[in-house]
């Protein structure tokens, strides 16, 4: 939607806004469009001009984590009233990723081995408790699910084993050792 010179955003824009005339405009990580430059606000602008003028033919759904969300409606008047709703999804729980999970592995023909329930469960509760900032909630499945698959393909290849559905304990904690995140060890205050 924002052009490389002043005056091609608003063609952009437009195109993209008549593109979803009649249905829905859906803008996920909606604050991305805010910037110091010209041209989100070339973008900003058209955009708001249009949930205006064509209220009745187009829904506009602007998504993002909220404190960001809220300092891209802040940034122009007209976006808060012209937003009618705001609705906040909380993020998931450690066993609703762990069904996400589960079902991703399953749609791809995919087996967990007994043992590997619990090594997830950990490493979403762990995510849960120590990544408060920009938590991913689906992202951080697709992404365990992708490191695992591919770290299962490696183990396979250098088995030989014919096993190719199994993702076994091994492979989950391989993974999760490289991308959990640490504690913040930041202290206040002096240390003796």
């Amino acid at each position: 939607m924002v052009g490389g010179y002043v005056g091609q955003t608003a063609i952009k824009t437009q195109k993209v806004i008549d593109q979803a005339m009649g249905g829905v405009l859906f803008i996920d990580e909606a604050y991305s469009l805010l910037s110091d430059d010209n041209y989100s606000r070339e973008c900003i602008s058209t955009l708001i001009k249009a949930m205006e003028d064509h209220r009745d033919k187009l829904c506009v759904i602007l998504a993002g984590y909220p404190q960001k969300m809220e300092e891209l409606l802040k940034s122009n008047s007209g976006f808060e009233s012209r937003i009618a709703f705001k609705i906040d999804f909380s993020d998931y729980k450690e066993a609703e990723l762990y069904q996400i999970f589960t079902n991703m592995l399953k749609d791809e023909g995919f087996k967990l081995n007994r043992n590997c329930k619990a090594i997830v469960q950990e490493y979403f509760r762990n995510e849960i408790n120590n990544n408060h900032k920009n938590f991913s909630n689906g992202r951080l499945v697709r992404n365990l699910t992708e490191k695992i698959k591919m770290e299962q393909a490696n183990r396979i290849i250098k088995e030989k084993s014919n096993n190719l559905d199994l993702i076994i304990a091994d492979d989950i904690t391989t993974v999760v050792e490289k991308i959990k995140t640490k504690p913040s060890n930041n202290r206040i205050g002096f240390t003796v």
